[in-house]
């Protein structure tokens, strides 16, 4: 049931810089008749526009980037897992802390991909390595096995793969690999197979679509992290 609200509230979407997350909130939010009004800020620090925002009767506020949560903000398991927070959601007793981007990545990857034998590749990020959890079992291609290992230990001990750093170590193990979760930077043709799906958390080049069997671009998440926005807001759609 929908919180007992029928004007529509703010909800304000901090950002550094434009991102496609605004326009999805907003179109959700528009085609579910929510009583909701999102508007843009932009800001590098979203923190010190929050007391702002109790006196508007505020529905809570959206993080285009995740960010370390401020003192007094109680954090719901997944963002206390992570030490980041992308959404405030006001109560009886102060602000909730909540991290969409993370909650978001495991349904994701619990609807599609149960089981699967996954390679990251890319910028290691460590808030989301809890929310691989769906995935049977995850290899790191990283600069340093300690870096690697740092992120892997973040996982169920059942699901911590091999760290590898050489190039033919990192082919070895994509050839192994179901699917391969792209978070940037250079990605060489060679690591793809025609069996490969690719989940990319940024955007890849357009010749990556050619070579593997699948692409899952960056708006396929936001759709399920939207939801997961309106869900902690109250709103289940």
């Amino acid at each position: 049931m929908w919180p007992p609200y029928h004007q529509p509230r703010p909800l304000v979407f901090f950002y550094k810089k434009p991102s496609p997350l605004f326009d999805r909130l907003v179109a959700e939010v528009t085609t579910a008749k929510l009583p909701l009004f999102p508007y843009p800020v932009e800001t590098e620090n979203p923190w010190a526009a929050l007391p702002c925002l109790w006196p508007l009767g505020f529905a809570g506020a959206v993080l285009a980037e995740a960010l370390p949560p401020p003192e007094g903000v109680r954090l719901e398991a997944e963002a206390q897992a992570a030490g980041l927070m992308d959404l405030a959601v006001p109560g009886a007793k102060g602000l909730w802390g909540q991290y969409t981007e993370g909650v978001a990545l495991e349904r994701f990857l619990g609807q599609h991909f149960p089981g699967a034998k996954a390679l990251w590749l890319g910028p290691l990020r460590p808030a989301l390595a809890p929310f691989l959890r769906p995935l049977a079992q995850v290899a790191v291609a990283a600069s340093t096995f300690a870096e690697g290992d740092s992120f892997l230990a973040r996982l169920p001990e059942r699901a911590r793969g091999p760290v590898v750093a050489r190039a033919e170590e990192v082919q070895a193990l994509a050839l192994r690999a179901d699917l391969l979760l792209y978070a940037g930077g250079r990605l060489s043709l060679e690591h793809l197979q025609p069996f490969h799906v690719l989940v990319a958390l940024v955007p890849p080049d357009r010749g990556v679509w050619e070579r593997v069997q699948a692409v899952y671009a960056p708006e396929d998440l936001l759709g399920v992290r939207v939801r997961v926005i309106l869900e902690g807001l109250g709103y289940p759609v």
